[in-house]
């Protein structure tokens, strides 16, 4: 197979990744519609990730119980499910950045499960937005000024950019364990933000299976990214160090 079939084969993959991901998230909005939020559901989405979805007007007692309960700050309250139309001005198309932020924030909630500690790179997060009506409509700079003013209101927690120039953005906080954090170091010592297995036996004297363990739940966090090549291997990326 030559390189450009290769190449043209990796586009044609990422291109079905984008479609697949985008009508998963019309599928869990769906799903997060006000009609299936129970009182149960919002005090698992509270619970789990800091955060009240305060879309049914009829459960308002419900929403200030749980405020207290879990001292949640207003600013984690979301009171409007926003849509793709709602970004856009009906006759300008000005974009609304705080609309803008929200879709974004909410459309990662629904993930949370699947990105784990919600850190991503600005490109992942362009990519959760420019779906459907918004298609084509804004570009990565559009989203970079929603995540700041997100950050701003304390929604978010952390917008930085890193020496390489990608932004990565914070969306929960970070619990790690002590075989993550020691790992991360390692990452950081390392100072090239990659690691392969081999780096982590021979450096922390750990078991392949520790190690993996270590590296499965970083991967599954959304840290790390694995990636495999004829000429590197198996090496384990941490954009965010």
């Amino acid at each position: 197979m030559g390189i450009r079939k290769i190449e043209d084969e990796i586009d044609f993959r990422e291109a079905m990744r984008k479609k697949a991901t985008e009508l998963k998230f019309k599928e869990m909005e769906a799903k997060a519609s006000i009609k299936n939020l129970t009182k149960d559901k919002i005090d698992e989405i509270a619970k789990s990730h800091g955060v009240i979805l305060a879309l049914n007007p009829d459960l308002k007692e419900e929403v200030e119980y749980l405020q207290k309960k879990y001292n949640i700050p207003s600013s984690k309250i979301i009171k409007e499910q926003i849509k793709e139309v709602d970004v856009l001005g009906k006759k300008s198309n000005k974009i609304n950045f705080d609309k803008l932020g929200m879709l974004a924030y909410q459309r990662i909630l629904l993930r949370k499960e699947e990105i784990g500690i919600g850190l991503l790179p600005l490109s992942e997060i362009f990519d959760v937005v420019n779906t459907g009506e918004l298609k084509g409509k804004v570009d990565i700079k559009d989203v970079a000024k929603a995540m700041n003013n997100l950050e701003k209101k304390g929604v978010i927690e952390d917008v930085k950019k890193l020496e390489s120039g990608a932004i990565m953005v914070q969306f929960f906080p970070i619990q790690y364990t002590a075989d993550q954090m020691k790992l991360i170091e390692l990452v950081k010592e390392k100072g090239q933000g990659v690691i392969s297995l081999e780096d982590i036996i021979n450096d922390l004297s750990w078991t392949q299976d520790r190690s993996l363990r270590a590296l499965k739940t970083l991967e599954d966090s959304g840290l790390a990214k694995f990636r495999e090549s004829i000429l590197k291997g198996k090496q384990w990326f941490f954009p965010s160090l």
